[in-house]
């Protein structure tokens, strides 16, 4: 009952309130009504209000961070939404939604429908496989194995049923990836033809977000400005230890995976090659 903060009428009367009290409950502002038939408390997430007022419900990668998924940084006012088929008016007319929504239309046999207050998971996911580029797709996939969000093999068999462009996916999840950004790396790398481990401990118990052939490092700090430059003496000293191991430490940021991955990659092939021939 009152998944995510939203109630419908019933969960309302089924759990002692009437009419009346409902009433009260608005006016007072402990309670708001988001459509017919649907109320919410005043903290909910408003993105799941924005959707249902929209006529749909919220989904993909808005959906997948409501439940707690590493999504791709988005505009705040970016909106991904579910919507039946036979919502005729909203797909004649998009002037009716939000500023900045991604539609997802829905097949009539899909379980998209009025009973829930958001997609569910499993719809999220298979809107997600359509919409989203292969890195960053992984990259959510891997935080919902991580988080034990979904089991494998249903993820499996989500992937497996979708596009064909993307069932490849199934073969490069790696639940042990702690972060979202750390799987791009991984994974771009990966496709590049450079194999590389994720969270490799070192006899000197330090753990390493990525290795490439038993000596290359790849540090990434997905943190904000303000974190990094607090904590960056700490990663400094840090990066001097695993040096000492007799590796090599490139360390990228955040900006510099997600939009100059040119510059990343032709570093780490530049790097492999001249120092692989000295080991």
């Amino acid at each position: 009952m009152g998944a995510y903060g939203v109630f419908t009428t019933d969960e309302l009367r089924a759990g002692g309130h009437t009419v009346g009290t409902i009433r009260a409950a608005i006016e007072s502002r402990r309670l708001e009504r988001i459509i017919r038939g649907w109320y919410c408390l005043p903290d909910t997430d408003r993105r799941i209000v924005r959707a249902m007022r929209a006529g749909g419900r919220l989904s993909c990668v808005s959906a997948l961070a409501v439940q707690g998924a590493w999504v791709p940084p988005v505009r705040p006012e970016v909106l991904h939404i579910g919507f039946p088929s036979h919502a005729s008016g909203r797909r004649a007319s998009m002037r009716g939604l939000p500023e900045g929504t991604v539609s997802h239309w829905h097949p009539k046999a899909a379980q998209t429908g009025s009973a829930f207050p958001m997609m569910p998971l499993e719809a999220a996911v298979e809107d997600l496989l359509t919409c989203q580029p292969p890195h960053f797709a992984i990259a959510v996939l891997d935080s919902l194995l991580q988080k034990r969000l979904i089991n494998r093999n249903r993820l499996d068999a989500i992937i497996l049923a979708g596009p064909h462009r993307t069932r490849f996916l199934v073969e490069h999840l790696e639940p042990r990836s702690e972060s979202g950004i750390e799987s791009i790396v991984r994974f771009r790398l990966g496709m590049a033809g450079i194999a590389a481990r994720v969270q490799v401990r070192t006899r000197t118990a330090h753990r390493l977000d990525l290795e490439i052939d038993d000596w290359l490092v790849l540090e990434i700090d997905g943190r904000e400005v303000h974190a990094q430059k607090k904590a960056f003496t700490a990663d400094r000293v840090r990066s001097a230890q695993v040096t000492r191991t007799g590796r090599v430490v490139l360390q990228f940021t955040f900006a510099t995976v997600m939009h100059d991955w040119d510059f990343l990659l032709a570093t780490v092939l530049e790097v492999r090659q001249q120092f692989g021939l000295i080991r």
